[in-house]
């Protein structure tokens, strides 16, 4: 007779943690303009992680979370880079949801002028990082206007016009993944508008017809002016210290003055408080 024994076995669920380093803090954060649209770059994103990118403007100092993404390049649709500088940081989650602290903050480039001197600021705020700049006007090829330089101001030569478009580029290098990169940056876009300026004619007849008989010379946004002429031997015939004081064609002793070209230098000071200094020619024809 075989006896059968019966036994109970009982299965317990067992739970494997995955093994998670906390993650790092990122470290080659950019922030640019590309086009109309602010963008933040991730240089130094590695595979499984998360971004929460934050977001403050220049006219607040609180950050606000806008975002989460795995890519690691965002273009931020919600602001306008040729409004004013908008700042961004970045935490990292990695796999097994813990999230870093955040990175430095970065900031878009914003290009404003004041009539011929631009300004821009940094897009790194608080740190000592060595950038260098230059203007650029938005042609077809764009031209540069500057040499690269460390000062976030510049004033464009007096050839400048109204309309012209100029835009900065900044030379950055940092370190990304332990290797040395050297990358660009580039700013919004600035738009030349109500740009001072000075504009002798290059002839007048003074001959008595009531027609073009005195060198009138206009401006926009002049506020002090200075003027010297000049005969082809360096002679100093006529001088003026306001724009409504024209050159009649005579010399200082009343007499006419000879067909020929003159020489002029003109100094002033426009309405945003830059010098201005102009040369040219302009030609008596009786």
């Amino acid at each position: 007779m075989r006896f059968l024994d019966y036994y109970t076995i009982i299965l317990f669920p067992i739970q494997i943690y995955a093994q998670c380093n906390a993650p790092q803090v990122k470290k080659s954060v950019l922030a640019t303009v590309e086009g109309s649209l602010a963008t933040v770059k991730i240089l130094d994103a590695q595979p499984n992680e998360r971004y929460h990118l934050y977001r403050t403007s220049f006219s607040s100092n609180s950050f606000e979370k806008i975002a989460t993404t795995t890519s690691s390049q965002f273009s931020d649709t919600e602001v306008d880079p040729s409004a004013g500088s908008y700042c961004y940081y970045v935490k990292t989650e990695n796999s097994c949801g813990q999230i870093s602290d955040a990175s430095n903050s970065v900031c878009t480039i914003y290009l404003k002028g004041r009539g011929r001197t631009l300004q821009w600021n940094s897009p790194f705020p608080g740190h000592s990082n060595l950038i260098q700049y230059k203007v650029s006007k938005i042609d077809a090829p764009p031209t540069d206007v500057s040499d690269w330089q460390y000062a976030e101001r510049f004033t464009l030569p007096n050839q400048s016009k109204s309309n012209d478009t100029y835009r900065v580029t900044a030379s950055i290098t940092i370190e990304v993944n332990g290797q040395v990169v050297t990358t660009e940056l580039y700013s919004s876009l600035y738009e030349l508008i109500d740009l001072p300026g000075i504009y002798p004619p290059d002839v007048f007849t003074p001959n008595n017809d009531n027609i073009n008989d005195t060198w009138v010379i206009s401006s926009y946004l002049i506020q002090t002016f200075q003027l010297k002429l000049f005969d082809r031997s360096g002679v100093e015939i006529f001088t003026s210290d306001s724009l409504s004081n024209s050159w009649n064609g005579l010399l200082p002793d009343g007499s006419q003055a000879p067909n020929q070209i003159y020489t002029y230098v003109i100094k002033a000071t426009d309405f945003f408080n830059e010098n201005w200094q102009q040369t040219g020619k302009v030609l008596l024809l009786k």
